[in-house]
C-alpha cells in the first residue's frame, strides 16, 4: 500500500485508514473484531475513532494494544459521547442503510441521534476532560491525531488554543486538527490534520502544508455511480477499456471510488469503513495505486463527470 510521509515527522502513514464508526461492539463485537482484522490484514494502519461513536473507542482500544507503535490513532474532542453508548451503536447500525434511501427516515434517525448527544464542547475543561476518558478506552498514553469535532469559528477561543498546546507539550497528543462531515469549502481548518468529506462533485481546494484525510466517498459516490452506469452505459465501457476496472462489476465500485478520491489529492489518506470484512479487503486489493498517485490526473476529471452527469466534460474526454 502507498504511503505518504505525516508532515512535520519522520513517521509515515498509509493512505487508506479505517474509519471507526461501524466498530460498534456489543453484541456484534465479533463483527467488528473481524472487520478490524481484515483492515490490518490489508495494511491498514491509521484508525479514526471519536466519543462519538458509541463503542468504537473501547473495542479499537482492546485489538490495537498488543500493536500500539504500529498503529496511528486519531479521535475527537467537542461532542461528547453518548449516554447510552451501546444503544446509540445499535441505532446507527440497524438505521443508517435506510436512512441512505429514505430521506424521510434519514431526518428521523439524524433527530434521534442528536437527543442521545451532546455538541460543542470545546471549553478548556471539556476538552482536558474528554482526552483522558478516550485515552482510558484507547488503553494507551498518547494519540497520534487530536481532532476538533465540528467546530463553529466561534469555538476557536484562544483559552482552547492555549490548552490544546499544553497538550501537545504534555505527549499526549502528536498532531492537532479538525473533523467534519462537511466538505472541505465549508470546514474549518486548524492544525496539522485536515478532517473533511469528499464526495463526487465536492470541490477540493489545495492543500500545501499539513495532511488530508477524506471520508464519504463510497457513502456518496455508490449510488451515484449505480446511476451513471444505468444511463451511460457506453461511458461505463468507455472507461472500463481506459483504465482497467469492470464498471459494470459491482464488486469494482469501491475500488473505482477508492481511487478517485486518493487520485483527487495524491498527498491525502481515504477512510474507508464497511461491517463485511470481505469488502474491505477488496477494496484496498483493487486500488489502482498508480491512479492513486497522481500518474493519470485526468481520471479524476473523466470519472468525476460520469459521476456528476457533466455531459460536456465527459464529451471532451471521449
Amino acid at each position: 500500500m502507498h504511503k505518504i510521509q505525516i508532515p512535520g515527522s519522520a513517521a509515515e502513514v498509509c493512505r487508506i485508514g479505517l474509519g471507526g464508526a461501524g466498530l460498534i461492539g456489543g453484541a456484534s463485537l465479533q463483527e467488528s473484531i473481524t472487520v478490524f482484522e481484515a483492515a490490518y490484514e490489508a495494511g491498514i494502519r491509521y484508525v479514526d475513532v471519536a466519543p462519538l461513536y458509541g463503542l468504537a473507542e473501547d473495542v479499537v482500544g482492546n485489538l490495537v494494544r498488543p500493536h500500539r507503535g504500529d498503529f496511528i490513532l486519531s479521535t475527537k474532542v467537542g461532542i461528547a459521547r453518548p449516554k447510552l453508548p451501546g444503544l446509540f451503536s445499535w441505532v446507527r447500525k440497524t438505521l443508517r442503510p435506510i436512512a441512505l434511501r429514505l430521506p424521510a427516515v434519514k431526518q428521523f434517525a439524524l433527530h434521534q441521534a442528536q437527543a442521545l448527544v451532546t455538541t460543542g464542547l470545546f471549553g478548556p475543561d471539556q476538552v482536558r476532560s474528554s482526552l483522558e476518558d478516550s485515552l482510558r478506552r484507547l488503553k494507551t498514553e498518547w494519540v497520534d491525531v487530536l481532532l476538533l469535532h465540528e467546530p463553529t469559528t466561534g469555538d476557536m477561543t484562544p483559552e482552547l488554543l492555549g490548552e490544546l498546546d499544553r497538550l501537545v507539550s504534555s505527549g499526549q497528543v502528536r498532531l492537532l486538527g479538525t473533523g467534519t462531515q462537511e466538505p472541505a469549502e465549508r470546514s474549518i481548518r486548524y492544525g496539522d490534520v485536515w478532517q473533511h468529506r469528499y464526495a463526487p462533485g465536492d470541490a477540493l481546494p489545495a492543500n500545501n502544508s499539513g495532511l488530508r484525510v477524506v471520508h464519504g466517498v463510497l457513502r456518496y459516490g455508490l449510488p451515484l455511480l449505480r446511476t451513471a452506469i444505468a444511463v451511460r452505459p457506453a461511458t461505463a465501457s468507455a472507461l472500463s477499456r481506459r483504465y482497467g476496472f469492470d464498471f459494470f462489476d459491482p464488486d469494482a465500485h469501491p475500488a473505482i471510488l477508492a481511487t478517485l478520491a486518493l487520485a483527487a489529492d495524491p498527498r491525502s489518506v481515504l477512510l474507508v469503513s464497511s461491517r463485511h470484512s470481505l469488502r474491505i479487503r477488496r477494496c484496498v486489493a483493487q486500488i489502482n495505486w498508480s491512479i492513486a498517485r497522481g500518474a493519470t490526473p485526468e481520471y479524476v476529471d473523466e470519472v468525476g463527470a460520469f459521476l456528476t452527469g457533466d455531459s460536456a466534460a465527459t464529451a471532451t474526454a471521449f
